[in-house]
């Protein structure tokens, strides 16, 4: 009894340090901007608001105006069905169990064993054992805690890709679909565009009959009204091509059948003046490289742990029978306690280049930081700057439109009048039908800049834990 009170005391006393040896934290989000030399040159302009704002403060009607009820319900199919998406749960619930895995170092091991036979010929039973065994490293410089730390930033590393796994998959199966209702806007055009040239043609073929009109004016409409259908054919193909892209980030078979809305929606509301910068600090790309540098903090520190003593307590409760009694003269049952302690000496500088290497780590994840906020915000003064270009050439192409239109009605008359010839004629029908179709893409394109804004900013705005 007295030994085991010399061994309690020590084992306590290690217990209690161990306890009492607080983990450095990582640094804090707000450190990571603010003492990070790759950013010292930026100037944040005053677009930006730099003051923390609540969720419920911000109206994002304008943000998801794109967002229709069936978009919404493919985001929703997709979400569920999408292979990449089960991927990244799946890497979620594998940072999980890599949890449980550290956890599990801090606590004892208990194990168990037994060993025993028969003597033959000779009968009698030979000296027998069963043990009951427990092993506990105490973490006394604080190495598991630092590795359970920085598997706890890998859990929200991987929930935060899946995130902007979500938010690029939601874009991208918005801009394919406002993609595809822009190729039928197309096709339309070039229908009323094919209808018209066969009219034209018609009248050809009847003035060429009396003598008006010239063989060659009929070659020139009938050769239009192809181009026109060679158009609407390669048209045809890439509608197909990308309904079935869309099929595929469903998770359905690629038949290029989906049903698509008729016509593109109007943008009718105005962006705000300022943007929060607390939404484009809750992008999830920003996030994990945040996490990243926490991680790479707690790695290093493992590292240091690895220069200090290991000491580890390790206890066995065993049994023996009656033969193994005689011969060991032994009491039963065996209670025993003890310790170990293993301590680097020398190990060549590899200890301490292990350290430098998480250093560097650091330093990387925090460069790497620094270029995803620029790369941030870089990414929403380009879809601005797009958005703004757009709405300038859409403006230009309207007046430009509405030019044409009329040109192209004169031009018609005065052909069936014999004031205008035929080539003049099928060059402004080919210049309307351009400028019909551009303005089309540009209705698309201002849709897809607006998408694109969506994410640049860090899709649907959630602060961040």
């Amino acid at each position: 009894m007295k030994t085991i009170n010399r061994l309690t005391l020590p084992f306590l006393f290690l217990l209690l340090f161990s306890s009492c040896f607080k983990i450095k934290k990582a640094p804090e989000f707000s450190d990571m901007k603010n003492d990070n030399q790759s950013l010292e040159n930026m100037r944040i302009p005053e677009d930006w608001v730099l003051q923390p704002i609540d969720s419920s403060d911000i109206n994002l009607d304008w943000a998801k105006e794109w967002e229709t009820e069936v978009l919404a319900s493919l985001i929703e199919e997709a979400y569920k069905f999408n292979a990449d998406i089960y991927i990244a749960a799946s890497r979620i619930e594998q940072a999980n169990k890599g949890l449980v895995i550290t956890s599990a170092q801090m606590l004892p091991i208990f194990g168990a064993g037994a060993s025993g036979g028969y003597n033959f010929p000779t009968s009698g039973a030979r000296p027998s054992t069963a043990s009951v065994n427990m092993s506990w490293e105490i973490d006394l410089w604080g190495k598991v805690r630092y590795a359970k730390q920085g598997q706890r930033t890998t859990i929200y590393s991987t929930e935060y890709a899946k995130k902007k796994l979500q938010q690029v998959l939601a874009a991208s199966i918005a801009k394919s679909w406002y993609l595809a209702i822009c190729i039928q806007e197309q096709k339309e055009l070039l229908d009323t565009a094919i209808v018209a040239t066969q009219e034209m043609a018609s009248l050809n073929e009847a003035r060429f009959q009396i003598g008006i009109a010239k063989e060659s004016d009929v070659l020139q409409m009938n050769a239009q009204e192809a181009k026109f259908k060679e158009r609407l054919a390669k048209l045809n193909q890439l509608d197909k091509d990308i309904r079935r892209s869309i099929e595929l980030l469903l998770g359905r078979y690629p038949a290029g059948e989906l049903d698509v809305a008729m016509e593109l929606i109007e943008m009718s509301s105005t962006l705000p003046q300022k943007l929060p910068m607390s939404m484009l600090e809750n992008r999830p790309d920003v996030l994990i490289s945040q996490y990243a540098i926490q991680k790479a903090f707690y790695n290093k520190e493992v590292a240091k742990a690895a220069r200090w003593p290991q000491i580890s307590l390790t206890s066995q409760l065993m049994g023996v029978n009656s033969a193994a009694q005689a011969m060991f003269q032994l009491s039963n049952p065996i209670f025993t306690i003890g310790g170990n302690l293993v301590t680097p000496l020398f190990s060549w500088g590899a200890i301490k280049a292990n350290i430098a290497i998480k250093g560097e780590d650091q330093k990387q994840a925090v460069a790497y930081y620094a270029k995803t906020y620029l790369n941030a915000l870089s990414e929403v003064e380009t879809s601005l700057n797009a958005l703004n270009a757009v709405d300038s050439r859409f403006e230009q192409s309207t007046i430009a439109l509405e030019n044409l239109k009329r040109t192209y009605e004169l031009s018609e008359l005065q052909y069936k009048v014999g004031n205008e010839n035929m080539f003049t004629l099928l060059q402004k029908q080919l210049q309307l039908l351009n400028e019909s179709t551009n303005q089309t893409n540009l209705r698309c394109e201002k849709i897809v800049e607006r998408v694109n804004l969506y994410l640049a900013l860090g899709g649907d705005y959630t602060p961040a834990n």
